[in-house]
């Protein structure tokens, strides 16, 4: 199974138009989140983006929040851009947010407020924020504004000015293989690199400058580091058989692949400060997929070790290594949930679907399609991003780790896939 995995991974880069933003499609919300109202921001004609429409649409998409649309209020809930809470309250929510977003000095002020609408926080303004932004970088501020919003309520950091890069081709171009990053939503789209051969399995570096891929340009595969911004890149393996599955390990120092220099596939990683490729595992089986825990001392990966392909981890501290999966036909594409325990895998149970795999082993699924493929976790672990077929089409879904929220990022000119989510922003 796992050998048609790999054949399939080197042919199966889909298509999109590059210039284009993905389109969220909402196909499963919740009801049981924080209800929390999003009133309408005061801001300046012109401006192009809804401010409180991207909090709303953000918070919804988290899994974790319930906004109330402004129409549901009671009447006589806000006044001039501002709550009046004895009123609102009435609507049962928890919280309500307000903001503006005005011109200074050649940009914008976007400030905002939660107010509580409930008990002892009644009418108590729980967070305020104010920062500039040009305009071009308005739904960013917005994002920011999402960002704490969320924190306030979950006390997780928000993950809604987070990136996401992918695969996309365009048959009939010159250069019909294109990596792509974006904004989370879709927004914001950019090349980072156009090949006339196929692009694969993308994944960033933690501070979020760097992507590692795997490009086909020679006719063989080998793995790359390039610099988002400079576009410099650096040939990084290009051993002679399978070089694939490049993964940053989260503490910056490794990136962890699939190798076949000395045999079957195993796990290898270069050490990039030392410039040294170690090797990890040695089997008769097939080990792919490498993945790293959270704290960069374990790597998680695919084998058929067991018989089938399960998730095994290998612990760099004892070397030892110990076999996660255990339930479900197959289990592939294991990523680690950050904050916890818990490992989001590809299963395969009624066809190939997103699962989460609790410590005790227990799988919960997360998906009901059948095509699904290469999951990605938000760096906050609220999120998951993967490839799906939707309407007949490759494309792009997103599903909360919990499996509240529900919905598909379809491109109106072509097929994504291979997404992977880069990091937090601090700043």
């Amino acid at each position: 199974m796992i050998k048609r995995i790999l054949a399939g991974l080197a042919l199966a880069v889909f298509a999109v138009n590059a210039h284009a933003a993905l389109q969220i499609e909402i196909t499963g919300g919740i009801n049981e989140g924080h209800r929390i109202a999003v009133i309408p921001f005061t801001q300046a004609q012109g401006l192009g983006t809804d401010v409180a429409k991207v909090v709303s649409d953000d918070l919804t998409r988290s899994g974790k929040f319930s906004p109330i649309p402004m129409q549901q209020l009671p009447q006589g809930s806000v006044t001039n851009g501002e709550i009046n809470a004895d009123v609102a309250a009435q609507s049962g929510a928890e919280a309500a947010v307000t903001g503006k977003a005005v011109p200074v000095n050649g940009g914008y002020n976007v400030e905002f407020k939660v107010v509580g609408l409930q008990g002892a926080n009644k009418g108590k303004v729980l967070a305020h924020y104010a920062g500039n932004a040009p305009k071009n970088l308005i739904r960013q501020a917005a994002h920011r504004v999402s960002d704490r919003v969320y924190e306030l309520f979950t006390g997780q950091k928000g993950a809604f000015r987070t990136r996401i890069a992918y695969v996309v081709t365009r048959h009939g171009q010159g250069y019909p293989y294109v990596l792509m990053t974006a904004d989370y939503d879709g927004y914001n789209e950019r090349p980072v690199l156009k090949s006339t051969q196929p692009i694969m399995t993308p994944t960033w570096s933690p501070d979020g400058t760097r992507l590692a891929y795997v490009s086909f340009e020679a006719r063989q595969p080998a793995i790359f580091v390039q610099d988002i911004l400079s576009h410099k890149r650096t040939k990084l393996a290009s051993f002679p058989g399978l070089n694939s599955s490049p993964a940053w390990s989260p503490d910056g120092s490794k990136i962890a692949m699939t190798l076949s220099k000395d045999g079957q596939p195993d796990i290898y990683y270069y050490d990039l400060a030392a410039g040294v490729l170690k090797r990890v595992t040695e089997n008769r089986s097939i080990d792919t997929e490498p993945t790293w825990s959270a704290d960069s001392r374990s790597l998680f990966f695919t084998s058929e070790r067991g018989g089938r392909a399960q998730i095994y981890k290998y612990d760099f501290a004892t070397g030892s290594t110990t076999r996660v999966t255990y339930q479900g036909e197959m289990n592939l594409s294991a990523r680690a949930i950050p904050g916890s325990t818990s490992l989001v895998v590809v299963t395969r149970q009624k066809g190939y679907r997103v699962a989460r795999v609790d410590a005790d082993g227990s799988i919960y699924m997360l998906t009901t399609s059948t095509l699904d493929e290469s999951p990605s976790v938000a760096p906050n672990g609220s999120m998951v991003i993967y490839s799906t077929v939707y309407q007949g089409r490759k494309g792009l879904a997103l599903v909360s780790a919990d499996g509240r929220f529900k919905a598909y990022l379809p491109s109106s000119a072509g097929e994504v896939s291979s997404p992977a989510w880069g990091p937090l922003l601090e700043k």
